[in-house]
This record gives C-alpha cells, sequence and structure tokens, in this order.
C-alpha cells in the first residue's frame, strides 16, 4: 500500500482534497459536500452538507494535526471542537486527519 505524505500540504489544500474525495467516492449520486468556507472561524465546519429541513445534516472537520501526533489531536477536539460538535447537533459528524492513527 502507498505510503503518501501530506506534511507540504496547507490546512486549507487538505481541506478541499478530502471533500474532493469524499465527492468523488459518491459515484452512486450520494450526498454532496460544499467547501463553504473561507480560512479562519469557520464554527467548526470545514465542508457541510445541508438540506432544507437540516442545516447540519452533515458536517465535517479536517485537522492537519501532521507534527502534533494524536495527543494534541485529541486535546484539541476535546476541548475546542467537541463544544461547537454539541451546539451545531449535526446528523452526521466527519474527522479527517494528516495524523497517523492506529486502530487504538
Amino acid at each position: 500500500m502507498p505510503s503518501y505524505d501530506f506534511s507540504t500540504l496547507s490546512s486549507s489544500d487538505l481541506e478541499a482534497l478530502v471533500c474532493d474525495l469524499l465527492n468523488a467516492a459518491q459515484d452512486d449520486g450520494g450526498v454532496p459536500y460544499y467547501r463553504l468556507f473561507k480560512d479562519g472561524r469557520d464554527k467548526g465546519i470545514d465542508f457541510l452538507h445541508s438540506t432544507d429541513t437540516a442545516p447540519y445534516a452533515e458536517i465535517g472537520q479536517v485537522k492537519h494535526y501532521y507534527r502534533t501526533g494524536f495527543d494534541g489531536l485529541f486535546r484539541h477536539l476535546r476541548i475546542s471542537e467537541k463544544p461547537k460538535i454539541v451546539k451545531l447537533n449535526p446528523g452526521k459528524y466527519l474527522l479527517a486527519t494528516s495524523v497517523d492513527l492506529t486502530v487504538g
């Protein structure tokens, strides 16, 4: 299996890549994800699928914590992102990261 190094991508480039990959995987005409937000404060949303009845049907967050590692990522998610997720109350929450993860 190829091993890719995403360290050279900016956070914005990684967000666009993840959104594009998710949309490309939707070959059955599934849910399109939109990346509508500029860099900066985004209320915890990097890409979004909304409907007339559910403005936050599915939200996604991309964290480019390549050098920070899992502990730093987890701490940030717990302290900074979890309150945003609770407030938005999405139907589905997706997280993508450049951090190396294990099954554990």
